[in-house]
């Protein structure tokens, strides 16, 4: 995602009327499509006392959405910054909190947190980002998967939004994601992917593989293989849903 459009989409939530900016930049009009779309999807698919899980929680501005439309819903963050994590904690009582990134095999990671833009924070540093602009540190995490994490434990939704590393994350939850089949709430950039060497190919083969249709989150019939690829030039965010429950 661009420095402008992320920027976009964090002025027009500030300022409380995401209507007045998007009415003018093209930037932000995408941001709260995707916005009323991802509550849209929590609203659908987070019924009774379900779990929930937010993989690169950030502030919580998704998982914020989650406990409004689901108030008894099982909250499960993963957060590997501290300070954002005990932000978390503070912000939601009785969330399941787990200072930890999430990846395809278990160990321990240096991970870049910009300071001034920590929702741009990750594994591998963004190129995009300079030290002025993002006030960069390095920290050390404990990394952990989804499978692990979630043993015995069957989400009714995963979002994942990693800065690129969302196809380690997929790897480490095959076995969960097999048994439980929950919908999927993904970022997928491939200029971002690349950083930890993954191509929007595998995306496709390892979710369809594990029996899962693709579709643009703001809307759009199932995609082809070769519709994913080319929508993965302008798309961001991704709706995974088990072929089952289409």
């Amino acid at each position: 995602m661009s420095v402008l459009r992320r920027g976009a989409g964090v002025l027009s939530r500030r300022l409380g009327r995401p209507e007045l900016l998007a009415a003018v930049d093209p930037h932000a009009r995408q941001a709260q499509r995707e916005e009323v779309a991802i509550r849209a999807v929590l609203a659908a698919c987070l019924r009774g006392e379900p779990t929930y899980v937010d993989a690169g929680t950030n502030r919580g501005q998704v998982l914020r959405d989650a406990a409004l439309v689901a108030p008894r819903a099982r909250l499960i963050a993963f957060e590997p910054v501290p300070a954002l994590a005990a932000g978390l904690r503070a912000a939601f009582p009785g969330l399941d909190c787990r200072e930890l990134a999430l990846g395809a095999e278990q160990g321990r990671a240096q991970f870049t947190h910009f300071r001034k833009l920590d929702g741009w924070s990750g594994l591998r540093r963004s190129p995009e980002i300079s030290d002025e602009q993002g006030a960069p540190e390095t920290i050390e995490v404990t990394v952990s998967t989804l499978d692990h994490e979630l043993a015995g434990i069957d989400p009714a939704v995963v979002k994942i939004d990693v800065e690129g590393a969302e196809l380690d994350v997929l790897r480490g939850g095959r076995e969960m994601l097999a048994r439980s089949q929950p919908i999927l709430v993904f970022e997928h950039v491939p200029s971002a992917a690349a950083l930890y060497g993954a191509a929007t190919e595998e995306i496709w083969e390892l979710l369809t593989g594990l029996g899962y249709e693709l579709s643009e989150l703001t809307g759009s019939p199932p995609l082809t293989r070769e519709g994913f690829l080319a929508a993965a030039g302008t798309a961001v965010n991704w709706l995974g849903r088990p072929q089952a429950a289409s």
